[in-house]
Formats: C-alpha cells, structure tokens, sequence
C-alpha cells in the first residue's frame, strides 16, 4: 500500500463518523408514554386509553414503555381493575417505569417529600415486573424537572443511582397533552370535523417537532442521536398513533427500545440543571455553555379550543 492511499483510509476512518452520519444512518427513536394508567379520567376512559393504545402499538410493531403515577391505581373498589391495566401492558411485551406515585412537583417539594412520593410511586409496578421475571430499571422525572438547584439535582441522581434507577431522558420533548385537551374537548362535542383538523394539525406539528431535533442533534453531535420521544397516554394518542407512527416511518425512523436507544454515547453527557422541562440535548447543549434553540409551537387557535 502507497503512502498516498494509506493516508487517505486513516483519514477517511476518522471523519467517516463525522461527515454526513445523521444523513445516511438509520434513524431511531425509543417511544415512551408518561402518565399511566392513562392522563385523565375515570376507569372507562383509563380502559379505552389501554386498549386502544396498546392496539395501535401492536399493529405499528412498535415497542415502548410506560411511566406509571400508581396513585391512579388506588380507586375505591376498583383496584384490581387499574392494576390489570397495567398487566396489559407488560403482556403485550412493553416495559413500565416509575412516574412517582402522585406525580409529585419536585419545585414544590423537599427532597424528602420527593423521594418518599418517588419510592411510593414503585410498589405494584415493581410486583407486576417481577412476576414476568423482570426488573423496574427506569425513573421519569415529574415535568422533565430534575431538581430545582443543582445541589437538590444531584442529591437526587445519586439517590436514583443507589436505587438502581436509570434516568429515562427525552430527546423530542413536545406540547401533545395541548392537542389531547382540544381533541377531547371536541370529541365530547362529537364534533367530527373540528376533531379531523386538531389530528391533521398535531400530525404535522409533531413532524416539525421531529426536524428541528434532528437539526439541533446534527449541528451539536455531528450526527442524529438515538432520539426519546415522550408521548402522554391519552385519548388523541389512543385513536391516531398509528398516523404519527406512520409519518415517522417515513421520516426515515426504526422503532427501538428505550435500553437500545439509551446505548447512544450522547447519554453520558455532561447536563445543566434547569428550572425548566426541557430535552436533554437543550441540556448538553446548556452544559456546554451553548444557547438553546426554541423548538416550533403548536398553533394558536388549538388552545382557544
């Protein structure tokens, strides 16, 4: 081999990492779902939320993993119900995580309060993994909100840590629970047509969402990371994931799990605390002293719903 040729392989296998790697790579995103059993509502609602969600996964063969507020779980004469919906969803072959049990706003609480509310939140999540021979391994901060000063935030890291917690980050944070209010408001009015526009105009909102992520990831990483899409368990996703699966499909994305998803270096990169619920690349992105970027906002006529 040349000098000529041998340079130009030691070159190319250093920038190869680097140079169009978030265009030609597979994109991937790990979805996860806050707020189960469900945001909102009473057991009928909860049970229509499961199931048609849980549908909707199973048909797009789309793995994921549900946060738990287990406080929703503790209704009068209706405990086991809420509990078998948890059961579905470890049944279907998804995951659960710890939520907190009332989810708890870690602003307006001690450390003490939050952890205790935290260590509650994992009782019957921890039963249920366990008898599918299975461990609770991943925590959801409350809000995206990991402590209100940086002392609180990694007196708390280290506490998940000795529990054995992994954080579960969020890469593509978003504003779904507005679309759901409007849809729901709508659908209560069995208003059809007003139902069609808030879908179509989530859809495309979510897929902005999507672009400005995978920009902001390329020019900080050089690449687009294994992204972490954080969805709610409500009623816009039970009837229409399936259509937000469908257009991240053709975005170009593979559906993984967030343990996969979690093997992208990014992770472990140092994050700035911040009073607000923000994705984690703002936050690498604040820990390098960097600006961050707003990302698009949902359109106006949808909160005058």
């Amino acid at each position: 081999m040349n000098m000529q040729k041998a340079l130009f392989l030691l070159v190319f296998s250093i920038l190869f990492p680097l140079i169009g790697y978030g265009q030609n790579r597979q994109r991937e995103v790990a979805v996860t779902f806050d707020d189960l059993p469900a945001t909102h509502g009473n057991y009928t609602k909860y049970k229509y939320i499961t199931d048609n969600l849980l549908a909707k996964l199973r048909t797009e063969k789309v793995p994921a993993i549900g946060f738990v507020n287990e406080s929703k779980l503790f209704v009068y004469a209706e405990i086991d119900k809420h509990i078998a919906l948890l059961k579905q969803w470890l049944d279907e072959g998804h995951d659960l995580g710890n939520h907190t049990f009332s989810h708890i706003s870690i602003d307006q609480s001690t450390f003490e309060q939050y952890t205790e509310d935290l260590v509650r939140g994992e009782t019957v999540t921890k039963l249920l993994l366990a008898e599918k021979g299975q461990k609770l391994k991943f925590y959801r901060h409350t809000q995206l909100r990991t402590g209100p000063t940086e002392e609180y935030r990694q007196k708390l890291a280290d506490f998940l840590t000795k529990k054995g917690y992994k954080t579960a980050p969020v890469t593509i944070d978003n504003n779904d629970y507005i679309f759901a209010l409007a849809y729901s408001r709508a659908k209560e009015k069995g208003d059809d047509v007003l139902q069609k526009k808030i879908v179509t105009a989530y859809i495309e909102y979510m897929s902005k969402i999507f672009e400005h992520f995978e920009n902001l990831s390329v020019e900080f990483l050089g690449y687009e990371v294994k992204q972490t899409l954080l969805l709610h368990a409500n009623e816009i996703n039970a009837d229409h994931f399936d259509k937000l699966a469908q257009m991240l499909r053709k975005r170009g994305y593979k559906f993984i799990t967030l343990e996969e998803a979690l093997k992208d270096g990014a992770y472990k990169l140092p994050e700035a605390r911040s009073t607000r619920g923000l994705s984690w690349l703002h936050r690498w992105m604040l820990a390098k002293g960097l600006e961050m970027k707003e990302e698009p906002s949902e359109p106006a006529w949808i909160r005058g719903i």
